[in-house]
């Protein structure tokens, strides 16, 4: 039989691989890639879509790509709050203690960064 696997949203699997990367990061490094995530998808990919967005204002179907735009830069802003929150948490917590971040914390970190960044959002 064939391995089943459960899918998952985009948003999702873009928050738990950064949890996994920064698990991994020395702490100053962790703080850099929460930083550099941060700014990519909260400033980068918006104003990228903004751009395009504003290519088709005189398209008859500007109105239908405006709302998705807008969709996806409420989204790209929220996966960059919360990239940046794991980056901070695993700056302090590999800065503290330098043990091996098992799955059940990094699951957790990831529900919480999630949960949290949705409520600065």
């Amino acid at each position: 039989m064939g391995r089943r696997y459960r899918s998952r949203s985009h948003g999702s699997a873009i928050v738990s691989d950064s949890v996994y990367i920064a698990a991994r990061l020395p702490w100053w490094a962790a703080i850099c890639f929460g930083f550099i995530s941060f700014l990519i998808l909260y400033f980068g990919f918006p104003a990228f879509l903004e751009s395009k967005a504003s290519e088709v204002s005189g398209s008859a179907v500007s109105q239908a790509f405006e709302s998705i735009f807008m969709r996806r830069i409420h989204w790209f802003e929220w996966l960059g709050i919360s990239c940046g929150l794991i980056g901070v948490f695993f700056g302090f917590r590999n800065y503290l203690v330098s043990s091996y971040v098992g799955y059940e914390e990094r699951g957790l970190v990831a529900f919480l960064a999630k949960i949290i960044s949705r409520n600065i959002d």
